[in-house]
């Protein structure tokens, strides 16, 4: 009986030991709260956990100048490791988990309907992501994810698909998202028509891209800082080009764009420092703010005659460039639009201008001539600001018009500088505001 006795406690504390072993202890939490009407726990290895029935809310970004850094109010820490999201959860907000960069893991249930704006952006250790058969909606969730080389969707879903790790529609006539941590040369798929919003932000390694015929508009920021870009062809089907598509790709030498684009949005090749040249095609009529500002390497530009407005900024910058024809269909020149081109030396302003904006050729230090069309009425102050090397101004209004002395201010006087005006205005100017503090007023 002892014996019976004594191989029943041995078996129940063999037993004790092997369910021991076989159940992993509770990680300890460490932070709690709510987002909305979900709970969230954090634990000590760094796993947050979202449950509940409901969406995670939406949240906002501010830069901090003291951390150099986005900071995002959402009411968990930005160094969370990995997120599990449970089943109940409908709706991932926007900016969720923003500016996570050491998340390396997401889990996404399939009661989940739609992933909101950003709500990863530059979730910068996040190697691969699987987008459930729920999920409907999808915008740009994911952009500088700089490491991201995969995106999968679940086969049953019936809004997206991905192919070799890229997220397009389900019929694949826009692609989504190119993971940002891809590398090399890649070539559109045939079916695309649009390249959406942000496709390629921050693909840093990428080379090369082929886009085919089939694609039709290029969206906002779409090859956003593309650093490994050298050249660009857009094809003769693609009749627009969002803002900011191509800025601060900053190894970008050449691109072709085709008569058959009609628009280029604002800022589209903003600080691409090493394109040298570019043709805008007659096609364009509208040079949009910002849309050259910084191409410290641009030397030449060519404008066609279809031009009708340039926009501010729009050359904000381009101290390399030497010359630029602005066409006879021009009839403004925005704020600061020729600003800090050091290295322009003379500029025409045709007849059809009629107002030139505010600070439109400060500090252009090598401007030595001017010639302003007899429509000008408008000059704004700080227009030639401190073109230090100015020393003609031709002005073929009838009328001189109202300036500022910092106009034309050079840190010297205007003496230096002759002033060559319509012979019937020479007493005019001579006894105008301003006008009449040039050293030498005589006729065209």
């Amino acid at each position: 009986m002892k014996y019976i006795y004594s191989s029943i406690i041995l078996f129940l504390f063999l037993l004790c030991l092997l369910l021991t072993a076989g159940c992993k202890k509770d990680e300890k939490i460490i932070e709690s709260g709510t987002a909305g009407e979900l709970i969230w726990t954090l634990n000590e290895k760094g796993t947050l956990a979202i449950s509940g029935v409901g969406k995670i809310p939406d949240y906002n970004s501010k830069y901090d100048y003291n951390v150099n850094d986005y900071i995002v109010d959402y009411p968990w820490p930005n160094t969370i490791i990995a997120v599990v999201i449970k089943n109940g959860v409908t709706s991932i907000g926007n900016k969720a988990f923003a500016f996570c960069r050491d998340l390396t893991s997401v889990t996404i249930p399939s009661s989940v309907i739609d992933i909101k704006q950003e709500a990863f952006r530059s979730c910068s250790s996040l190697t691969s992501i699987t987008i459930p058969n729920s999920v409907t909606s999808i915008n740009i969730s994911f952009i500088a994810c700089l490491e991201l080389k995969s995106i999968v969707v679940d086969k049953g879903n019936t809004a997206f698909i991905s192919e070799e790790g890229v997220l397009f529609n389900k019929a694949k006539t826009t692609l989504i998202q190119y993971p940002a941590g891809k590398t090399g040369a890649y070539t559109i798929p045939n079916s695309v028509i649009s390249i959406g919003e942000a496709a390629f932000w921050g693909c840093s390694g990428l080379t090369s891209v082929t886009i085919p015929n089939s694609v039709t508009d290029i969206e906002p920021t779409a090859f956003k800082e593309c650093f490994g870009l050298t050249s660009v062809t857009i094809p003769n089907s693609v009749t627009s080009i969002g803002s900011r598509a191509f800025e601060a790709c900053t190894g970008l030498i050449s691109i072709t764009i085709p008569n058959s684009v009609t628009d280029i949005g604002s800022s589209t090749f903003d600080s691409c420092f090493d394109l040298t040249s570019i043709t805008i095609p007659n096609s364009v009529t509208d040079i949009k703010a910002g849309i050259f500002q910084g191409c410290i390497g641009l030397t030449s530009v060519t404008i066609p005659n279809s031009v009708k407005s340039i926009g501010n900024s729009a050359f904000y910058g381009c101290s390399s460039l030497t010359s630029v024809n602005i066409p006879n269909l021009v009839t403004s020149i925005g704020l600061t639009t020729f600003a800090d081109c050091s290295s322009l030396t003379s500029v025409i302003i045709p007849n059809s201008v009629t107002s030139i904006g505010s600070s439109a050729f400060t500090r252009c230090s090598n401007l030595t001539s001017v010639t302003i069309g007899n429509s000008v009425t408008t000059i704004g102050n700080q227009a030639f600001y401190y073109c230090t090397s100015l020393t003609e101004v031709i002005n073929k209004s009838d009328t001189p018009q109202e300036i500022m002395m910092e106009t034309f201010y050079t840190m010297d006087n205007l003496s230096p500088i002759t002033l060559r005006v319509p012979a019937a205005s020479l007493d005019a100017y001579r006894a105008a505001p301003v006008w009449k503090d040039f050293g030498n007023i005589v006729a065209i």
